[in-house]
Parts: structure tokens; sequence; C-alpha cells
């Protein structure tokens, strides 16, 4: 794309002819309509090739040559779209046109390698090297743009002005000649921009009816003025300067400031450009009112300079960066953070300072994806001192540039992470806590239930002491009274035997005593005596060893002996009573040596064990009757598991475990237990028995006993519905 060239006065005033819609300012509309026409029929018999277009591209006049390198019939590119005579035009060729249209830029003209003519006859620009175009906008009524202008020629078969004065008949240069000259002076006539002619010594020859408008002068009085008297801050040794400078640079643009004839004064922008006619040298100046655009210029200032004072204003460090990762500014708390100017910044690389490769890395990253927005922390030295910041970045430009934004977050990272580690150090206190609470309880709940068993083995031991007292006297006893009285009746016999025939008082005593079976009878009344006394002696023994009160050291036992006296003491409630069927017990006594243990607390522990079975065989039972439920499962599965009853069965094994170990197995085949029950049973006061039958202690104690006391092992086994098996692991030890 090119800037304006100078041309000849013909040449320039054709190009701003086009430029414009010819609106004229006369009175009447017959005479706008009449020259209109006059420029439709100048364009159409223009020599050169050349369209008027709309902002839609679409031709509203061409000239017959246009006609003629599109080859095109008369009259058949009215009304069609651009695109569809030239559908292969490069997209640098469209942003030249919307650039126009959008009034970004004045005129452009460019050459295109090749030919873009879809026509296939051939034409003159047919094989040729290239195509040059040109467009300039044209305006309505309004100023505002309407269309454009295209010229357009061939590079091979560019014709000088000379030969094409020899190639035209003189009658048609003529016509052409006398149809431009009122065509031009109505095209300047109606432009919007001011337009004016003067000479080297700045006086003015021409003006437009714009300038007068503006000015508030007429023609005839500008004709009378110089160029200073419009812009006093412009002498005529700064025009001939000027004027100088045109003539070897063929244009220049300034900014000036006008003064009306009232003396008002509006900015301008200023184009000069340097002709010669007749002998004489001129400059044409086309000025346009900037007024607006200052406005914009100095509202856009303000908001930059508002922006600024916010963007100085944000605690912590802004930038923002171009796609090509160059700086385009920062505020002044990231330029006094690296003690710096902030338009050092401007322009410089990315990563300049050396200062933290994060951030670079987060810029590449950030302008290499599709995101439009991202935030990280990033680490940075500033001031020789590591610090922590929150990177927000935010794309715009249509993603061709970016803001970050970092807030130092060092402190509150620090707070955060003296935070977790009180957090942390409060945790472990309240674990330790909760474990010491938990162990206490524990001790409580081990310390009453020792107390209890302590007074309850006292008690037991009293007792069975007193029992044993007056037992053992009958028990002695018994065995003198049966002899004595099978004397007695020895001496009976020998009475019947001798005196057959006693009197009838004595055989009236016999007959009521019935002294046969009474002799049958009070031998078995003395044997029942003995064996109730030998079943209390034997119960006395077995709470003696159940309560082992006077063992409070480890010492070897036999655990059968502590199993069979747990047992006799349960005897009642695996017998069967009110309606339910007696427990069945079946014991599988391995041959076990003697285990160090503390006894008195192993028997606790078969106590609970036991009771638990039977606890639970119990409600098997009850609810095997309430729901009509009744198994095929009697047997015993490898594991000791068995289905639920009707034959409720407790099955005890013992064997040694490897070289060290002794197992004591109790085995069930009752409800069984799910998973979530298993995974409470050791937990103090947790219990699955109706409220008020059970402390929920007892599975708690136990495990102590088992695991803290003797180092051993207590595991449970059960399923729903198959049952329940608990293995107690002890060692051998020194026994």
């Amino acid at each position: 794309m090119q800037t304006r060239p100078v041309k000849q006065k013909s040449q320039l005033l054709e190009r701003y002819a086009s430029r414009q819609t010819f609106v004229t300012h006369q009175p009447t509309e017959a005479a706008v309509s009449e020259s209109k026409e006059q420029f439709r029929r100048f364009v159409e018999h223009s020599p050169d090739a050349v369209a008027m277009v709309d902002c839609e591209m679409r031709y509203l006049s061409v000239s017959s040559r246009w006609e003629t390198v599109c080859g095109l019939r008369r009259g058949d590119a009215i009304g069609r779209s651009h695109g569809e005579l030239f559908p292969h035009l490069p997209e640098y060729w469209h942003q030249s046109v919307g650039a126009i249209l959008a009034g970004v830029i004045e005129y452009s003209e460019f050459v295109e390698a090749r030919s873009p003519l879809p026509i296939a006859q051939p034409t003159e620009f047919s094989g040729c090297e290239g195509i040059k175009w040109a467009f300039e906008p044209w305006k309505n009524t309004d100023g505002a743009i309407a269309g454009l202008i295209i010229s357009t020629s061939s590079m091979a078969a560019k014709i000088s002005s000379a030969n094409c004065d020899r190639q035209l008949p003189s009658d048609v240069k003529t016509d052409c000649l006398e149809t431009a000259a009122p065509l031009t002076k109505i095209a300047f006539d109606t432009c919007a921009d001011l337009v004016f002619f003067t000479t080297s010594e700045g006086q003015i020859c021409y003006a437009n009816e714009a300038i007068c408008r503006n000015l508030g002068y007429s023609q005839s009085e500008l004709q009378q003025l110089k160029i200073s008297h419009i812009n006093p801050q412009l002498s005529l040794l700064d025009w001939q300067t000027d004027c100088s400078q045109v003539n070897q640079q063929n244009n220049l643009t300034f900014e000036a400031i006008y003064q009306t004839k009232e003396g008002g004064s509006f900015p301008v922008e200023v184009q000069v450009n340097y002709f010669e006619y007749g002998g004489q040298k001129y400059a044409c100046a086309i000025a346009r009112n900037i007024a607006d655009r200052k406005v914009a210029e100095s509202a856009l200032l303000e908001a930059k300079e508002q922006l600024q004072a916010v963007l100085d204003a944000v605690p912590g460090l802004v930038s923002w960066v171009s796609s090509d990762l160059r700086y385009l500014g920062v505020n002044r708390h990231l330029a006094a953070a690296y003690q710096m100017p902030a338009e050092i910044f401007i322009g410089q690389k990315v990563g300049f300072l050396e200062t933290s490769s994060k951030f670079n890395d987060l810029v590449y990253k950030f302008f290499a994806s599709t995101d439009k927005t991202t935030s990280e922390e990033v680490t940075a030295s500033v001031k020789g001192e590591n610090k922590t910041y929150l990177i927000v970045a935010q794309k715009y430009q249509k993603c061709s540039m970016a803001v970050f934004v970092g807030l130092d977050i060092t402190d509150r990272k620090k707070a955060l992470s003296d935070l977790q580690e009180s957090e942390e150090c409060l945790r472990q206190q309240a674990a330790k806590q909760e474990q010491m609470l938990w162990v206490l309880q524990r001790t409580q709940t081990q310390l009453i239930q020792t107390e209890k068993m302590s007074s309850l083995g006292q008690l037991v031991a009293g007792v069975a002491h007193e029992i044993n007292n007056p037992v053992s006297f009958i028990s002695g006893n018994v065995s003198h009274a049966r002899g004595y009285t099978e004397e007695l009746l020895q001496l009976v016999e020998l009475y019947q035997k001798y005196y057959p025939n006693p009197v009838p008082e004595i055989q009236d005593c016999i007959e009521e005593l019935d002294l046969d079976f009474l002799k049958k009878d009070l031998v078995k009344l003395l044997n029942s005596m003995q064996v109730g006394s030998e079943r209390i002696r034997d119960v006395v023994r077995s709470l003696r060893l159940f309560s082992r009160t006077d063992e409070a050291e480890m010492k070897s036992a036999d655990i059968h002996e502590g199993l069979d006296s747990t047992l006799l003491i349960l005897q009642n409630r695996l017998q069967a009573k009110g309606g339910r069927t007696g427990i069945s017990l079946v014991k599988e006594y391995g041959d076990l040596p003697q285990v160090h243990c503390y006894p008195g607390h192993l028997n606790q522990v078969f106590m609970h064990l036991l009771t638990n079975a039977i606890d639970a065989l119990e409600t098997g039972v009850k609810n095997s009757e309430k729901y009509g439920i009744m198994s095929t499962h009697a047997h015993l599965s490898p594991r000791g598991l068995s289905g639920s009853m009707p034959n409720p069965e407790i099955r005890i094994r013992t064997e040694v475990v490897g070289e060290s170990e002794v197992a004591i197995a109790i085995s069930d085949n009752g409800p069984g237990m799910t998973q979530e029950v298993l995974g409470c049973i050791f937990d103090p006061l947790f219990t699955t028995k109706p409220p008020g039958t059970s402390t929920g202690l007892g599975l708690s104690i136990s495990r102590h006993l088992v695991v803290e006391k003797h180092g051993g092992k207590l595991e449970y086994v059960s399923e729903p519905g198959r049952g329940t098996e608990v293995v107690v692991k002890i060692a051998i030890g020194n026994g």
C-alpha cells in the first residue's frame, strides 16, 4: 500500500472529483441531476478502466474501457457484484477495500502479480505481468463514504501519455478535455474537504465552497487573502519553505489551526501537493476539519490517563504485553518494585530482567494456548527477596495483547502454611488426647471390672469356704450313716427271721411303715445324699478354681481345667428349660501342655466368650420360633461355623499351634454377625443385646486380658446365618 503520489493538475482534479458524490449546492434539483448525469457520462466515456461501486461493491457506473478489459457487453456490469467478475482476489485486496470503506485510509494502490480476470477470451490483460489497482472513496451529501472509485491498468502494457495522445483522435481528446474541466470544478465545489490553490507566494487563487462555508468568506474574498490570513501561525517565509519541501518530497502533511472570518478557529489536517501549470508553480492544499478527531483524541488521552491512574492504584504488579512477547507498559507498583522508570519496560522483551523464569514461561505458554484467561502462582525475585505472586492474565484486542496482574500472596501463603501447621499440631494433640481418653476409659473400665471380679472372687471364696465345711461334715457322716443303717436293717431282718410271728401291734407298724420299701429306699437315699454332697464339693472347687483370688502372678495352669470349671458354673444355662431345647456341648480337647498364664484372667475370658455364645444361640432359637425359620445345617464347617438351629450347639476345640502357641476355639451355630457389627464388637459399651441386659464391656475386657496381659490374639470369624467362631491364641511360655 502506498501514500498519495503527486499528480499533475488534471490528474489531481480527476482524483478528487472521483472521491465525492456530486451533490451540488445549486438551488435547484435539476442542476444536481444534471451534474450527476454529467459525471456518469464522464466515467462511462473515460479512456481509463474506471468503475464506480457502492458500499456493497455493486457497480453503479463503468467506463467503456472497463467493459472492454473485462470482456463484457455494454451495460452488463451495472448492478452486478464486483466479486462476480473477480472471484479470486487475494485477502489483502479485500482488507484494503474494507479499510477505505471504514475511513481508515483515503487512498490505496497495489500491484497484483497475475491477472485476476476470469474471462476466457483474450484481453489486453491476458498474459500480463501484473495488474495495478487504485481505490478512492466517494461520499454522499452527509459526508459519509458511499462507495469506491476503482481504476485498473496493465503493468506490461502501460502506455505513456504521449503515445496515448498520438493514438487518440484529436476530436476525442478535445471532447474529453472540454468535459473534464467543468466536472473538475463541480467535484471541487462539492468536495467535503477544504480545497484551495495558492501561488508560491502564498496568494490564494482558488477556494472551493467547503472552505468558504467553514471560514465564512466568499470566494472573491478568499482570493484577496494569503495563506497567513487563514493560518496566522504560518508566515509567508514558512509557506515558501513548505512549498520548497513539497517540491522536493512531492507532498507534505501537517496539522494547523484555521481562523474564521468571525475570529473563531478549528484544527485541520493539511495535505499539500506541488504542481506546475502554464509555467507557474502552484500548491494544492486539501484540509480536513479534525475537530471531532481532536475531541476523540482528547477523550482517548483522558481515558488513557484514567486507566493508568486505576492501574497505578491497583495494589499489585500490572503489566500488559503484546503477542510478540514485548512489554507495552507497566503500572507504577511494578516499576517501583524493580526500581526502574516505567518507560524502560516499553518495548523490552519479556524476561529481560531475568528475575522470574516461571513468569516468562507463563507468558509464553499463555500466548501459545487458545485460552483467554489463566491464573497461576509464580515465584519472583524482587529487591533480592523471593516472593510468591498470584498471576491473573486476560487477553484482549483479538488475543493479540494480554494484561497480567500479580498479587503478592507471600504473607498469605506463609500465614496459610502456619495455619496448616497449627491445625496439624492441634489434630495431633487432639488425637493424643483422644487416645489418652480412650486409654483412661478402658483403664477405668478395667479397674471397675477388676474390682468387681476381686469382690466377686472374695465373695465366691467366702461362700465356697462356708459351704465347704458343712458339706464336708455331711459328706463325711453320710458313709457312717449308711453303715449304721445297714447294720440296723440286718438286725431287723434277724428279728423277722427268728420271730416270724410278731405281736399285732408290731405287725401293724410294719405294714404302716412299708418296711420292705423303706429298706430298699433308705439305701438309695443315702447314696443320693452322698452324690449330692460330692456335687456340692465339686461346685465349690470349681468356684475356687474360677476365682483364683490367691493367684495374682503368672503360673503354669491347665487350660482344660479352667474351661471345665467355667462350663460347670454355666451348666444351668446349657440345660433345657422353659420350652427351650438344651444346648449341646461338644468338647474336642487336644493334648495341651501346661501354659504359663494368669489362670483367673483366662477363666474370666472363657466366661465372657461362652456367655456370648449361649446368648447368641438363645436369640437364634427365639427368632427361629418366632418367624418359623428352620435350617438343615446342623453340622459344623471346617472352621467350626454352622447354620442356624434347630439343634443349638457349642463346640470347644483346643490344639497346639506351631511350637509355641495354644489355640482355644469356641464356635456356635447361631445367627452370626455382619461385617459392620464385627468392626465394633471390641468397642467399650458396644452391645447388640437388649438394653439393660449387657454392659458391653465383656469383649473389650477379654481383648485386653488376651492381647495386653498375655500378648496373645483374639480373633472373630462370623457370617450372617453361618454362626460365629472366636479363637484365643496365647504363648505356652515357661510352662
